[in-house]
């Protein structure tokens, strides 16, 4: 990724968040979702919204891309510096959950190990 996608990324996480955190009334969506990442397009017209749930992941994905829209308006509204505001893509972040699982395999080698 360039500069440019990468700062509209960055800010685009921290605005989501806010919103997520202040804004948005859905309760198919987790207390406990966080936004971990966002990947822009070099058009800037798409960005993928990576987020990690405790809880019903793809409840709360799928609640999420249901009121994108709405996430997409208030984020207009707040980046008014943005000629346009990406379509907004919200994406199960698999990376805490792969490296949990990645610490336990590591873990039963250790127990492993040191058993001979």
């Amino acid at each position: 990724m360039s500069y440019k996608t990468d700062r509209v990324a960055e800010e685009l996480r921290k605005s989501i968040s806010v919103i997520l955190q202040n804004k948005l009334r859905n309760p198919d969506i987790s207390p406990m979702a966080s936004i971990t990442a966002v990947t822009v397009s070099k058009d800037l017209k798409y960005a993928d919204v990576f987020v990690s749930v405790l809880g019903d992941a793809e409840k709360t994905v799928n609640a999420l891309n249901a009121s994108a829209g709405y996430v997409r308006r208030e984020l207009a509204i707040a980046m008014r510096n943005m000629r346009t505001v990406p379509a907004l893509r919200f994406r199960i972040d698999a990376s805490v959950e792969y490296g949990r699982k990645i610490d336990s395999i590591l873990k039963e080698i250790g127990e492993h190990g040191s058993d001979s």
